[in-house]
């Protein structure tokens, strides 16, 4: 699991910070206890810990979707960066880190199907 930092995301008036996590034998890790304490000494008031397993998508998936980012960016005249969050928006994906390997596979469907009928780019399979 690669995580550079953590994320911060804002939906409905709501501040949630997300920091990569490793439990082994009942015991929490923080993958960057730097940016983590960094994150929280700016914070006040009640918050509560959410776990959430991430079965991470696979390298291939990613590529896969990276190549896909890239066809459509080329396309429409993006960065990959730019198409990245533009895709992100409009599937309304917080994050496609986080993303199962299950929930990649129909999140990269749902993208090809887009791409096809609202862009008219088709995207050819892996």
């Amino acid at each position: 699991m690669e995580f550079t930092r953590h994320e911060t995301m804002e939906r409905k008036g709501m501040s949630k910070l997300r920091f990569p996590c490793r439990i082994e034998k009942g015991k929490m890790t923080l993958l960057d206890r730097d940016q983590f304490d960094n994150a929280i000494s700016k914070l006040q008031g009640d918050y509560y810990i959410e776990l959430k397993e991430t079965g991470v998508r696979s390298s291939q998936q990613n590529n896969y979707y990276w190549n896909i980012v890239r066809i459509i960016a080329d396309e429409l005249g993006y960065t990959e960066q730019e198409m990245h969050s533009t895709i992100k928006n409009h599937f309304d994906i917080d994050s496609t880190k986080a993303l199962s390997t299950k929930e990649f596979s129909g999140f990269i469907e749902r993208l090809v199907r887009w791409s096809a009928i609202e862009l008219n780019i088709v995207i050819p399979d892996p």
